[in-house]
């Protein structure tokens, strides 16, 4: 009996070892390898509730510009249709305080910060907002493992966050439904502030698959409960059925200037 009462100790004690808590795992989500470089060709699909769709195509790059404190930057244009062409979006990671965000608007010529009261914006009248477009750091919030669960195809665990102080967030808590696999969150829930209920989901395509070694998300949907709009980003495809995403391979950093903002070039 006392060998027995000693072995399940042990499995105890090794089990609690391996176990991850909800930050842990959370952090794991920050760090998993998304490349250095990032360049796409994405479509945008604004949803109305009766289902008319506005297409949007947009080009995206991305960087991580500091690798000893983990912070990236990227640049968004917009390719169509005429109404948006040539808006373009630059953001900025920084340390310890909040992202550097501008917007060249063409229709004005020039070149406009966002500032962070606007971040519960929408951006271009999307279903994601300025500070949906960010990802926040780790540290920022509280992170609780609420139970593990099979979402899909996907084992997962579901951890809630909610921000230490509450200033710092447009939204009450955040659920998340983090695959095992991959570590990348597959559905999230959003809670308002005012209600205290789901006022945004948003999920992920189950069709993850590895572009030059890296787990790939290709299609996510935004949906805004209390109005029924949708939001669908998506990696456009080839005739061949390849996707348009490319990492690691080199940027030129000029892109990723007020300048370029402002001329394109």
């Amino acid at each position: 009996m006392k060998k027995i009462l000693v072995g399940l100790l042990i499995v105890v004690m090794s089990l609690s070892a391996f176990s991850m808590t909800g930050k842990e795992i959370m952090q794991a989500v920050k760090d998993r390898d998304t490349g250095k470089t990032l360049h796409a060709l994405m479509g945008m699909d604004l949803i109305d509730k009766d289902g008319t769709v506005n297409p949007r195509t947009i080009e995206v790059w991305g960087e991580t510009y500091d690798e000893a404190n983990d912070l990236s930057r990227s640049i968004m244009v917009f390719k169509a249709p005429a109404s948006v062409k040539n808006t373009r979006f630059l953001q900025v990671e920084n340390k310890d305080r909040d992202d550097d965000k501008w917007i060249y608007l063409p229709a004005l010529k020039r070149v406009r910060r966002i500032s962070s009261s606007e971040g519960s914006s929408s951006f271009m009248g999307s279903d994601f907002t300025y500070d949906d477009m960010e990802t926040r750091d780790v540290e920022e919030d509280n992170h609780k493992l609420l139970r593990e669960e099979k979402l899909g195809n996907y084992d997962c665990y579901v951890i809630e966050s909610k921000a230490k102080n509450s200033e710092d967030s447009q939204y009450d808590k955040v659920i998340s439904w983090v695959s095992k696999e991959h570590f990348i969150v597959v559905k999230a829930e959003l809670y308002s502030k005012k209600t205290k209920k789901i006022e945004k989901i948003l999920t992920v395509k189950q069709d993850l698959a590895q572009v030059n070694g890296i787990w790939t998300i290709f299609e996510t949907i935004m949906e805004n409960v209390e109005t029924g709009h949708k939001t669908k980003l998506y990696i456009k495809r080839s005739k061949s059925g390849s996707p348009y995403i490319e990492y690691n391979k080199a940027i030129n950093p000029a892109r990723f200037t007020q300048k370029y903002l402002k001329t394109g070039r």
